[in-house]
């Protein structure tokens, strides 16, 4: 077991209720998260032992993706049965050409505990989202991300709007006095997606190249971050892609760094709602370095021993 449950915090945004026993059952996810990244880093590590192109690399990111959204699927098919119909269908139907709408804002309007942790984070989602609409589009009920590319170009990344304007996405005008993430267009999140595989396909080549201070390289790291933030604002799936991009994250990270990651609990909807600098910022002080365990069965995968890193935690931006 190289990546553990450590990876994988309880996302407070799932915390809709103030019952700790609820929250360790929530919390057991981890461990099937762990399992998956585990399963997919071994398979993947294999298959990457006989690339030999920048774009072989990318496909098998890219394969990897789709196999850890059909883990989902599966996952879910397991709690809901097999009849069709389900939500577990949406884990493997792809975003296409439509959006995704997630709204934040007041407990109430949700009909949740307003002192439950989701609730109190999801009032701040929404609040967080009305100050960069008022600061950064004053008098406008839409703002959207602008994203740089690896080559300097930039490009359009989601959208921040005000519930009123959901309808004019197709979705159904309930979500009046929230404020809301949509996925943006469907050319740019594939750009997107390929320039976050792009990325991790160069820091994989130095290190089969033979280069053992990734982990401690500011640019390399610079790198797998920018990575993060368009692989959330490139998201191919319609259901379940939070937790299938942590796993994603965590078995990329593991093999290019040789360590896993402790993911930020929120760094979902960080993504979502932030700017590229404020993300980058946020997962600089909130994200970390995990001792990884002993995998004995598991060769040409860990290069060298990992450092510990610890950095300041502090209450970010979630979802699970």
């Amino acid at each position: 077991m190289i990546i553990t449950a450590a990876s994988f915090p309880t996302p407070d945004l799932i915390k809709r209720v103030n019952n700790p026993a609820v929250w360790d059952q929530q919390g057991r996810f981890a461990s099937l998260q762990a399992a998956a990244a585990n399963s997919a880093l071994t398979r993947m590590s294999t298959l990457l032992d006989a690339a030999a192109t920048k774009a072989q690399r990318m496909q098998l990111f890219a394969d990897t993706y789709r196999d850890l959204a059909e883990w989902r699927y599966q996952l879910a098919r397991r709690d809901e049965g097999e009849q069709l119909g389900t939500t577990a269908d949406l884990c493997r139907t792809r975003i296409g050409r439509g959006y995704v709408l997630d709204p934040f804002g007041a407990a109430h309007l949700f009909g949740e505990d307003p002192s439950a942790p989701g609730s109190r984070l999801s009032a701040r989602l929404g609040n967080f989202i009305r100050m960069r609409l008022e600061t950064e589009s004053p008098g406008a009920a839409e703002l959207q991300n602008i994203v740089v590319r690896p080559d300097g170009s930039t490009i359009g990344g989601n959208f921040l709007i005000r519930g009123e304007l959901a309808h004019e996405y197709g979705f159904p005008g309930h979500y009046a006095g929230t404020f809301c993430t949509v996925t943006g267009e469907l050319a740019d999140r594939t750009t997107l997606q390929r320039d976050a595989f792009g990325l991790v396909a160069d820091l994989e080549e130095q290190r089969a190249a033979g280069r053992t201070d990734l982990l401690d390289d500011p640019e390399a790291q610079q790198a797998f971050r920018s990575a993060q933030y368009y692989l959330y604002q490139g998201p191919e799936y319609r259901r379940g892609s939070d937790a299938t991009l942590r796993v994603l994250q965590a078995t990329l990270h593991t093999r290019v760094f040789g360590a896993p990651p402790a993911l930020p609990q929120d760094i979902d909807v960080v993504a979502y709602v932030a700017g590229q600098e404020t993300f980058d910022d946020y997962l600089k002080r909130n994200q970390s370095i995990l001792q990884p365990a002993p995998d004995p069965t598991t060769t040409g995968t860990l290069d060298r021993p990992s450092q510990e890193t610890q950095h300041q935690r502090n209450g970010g931006l979630e979802r699970g």
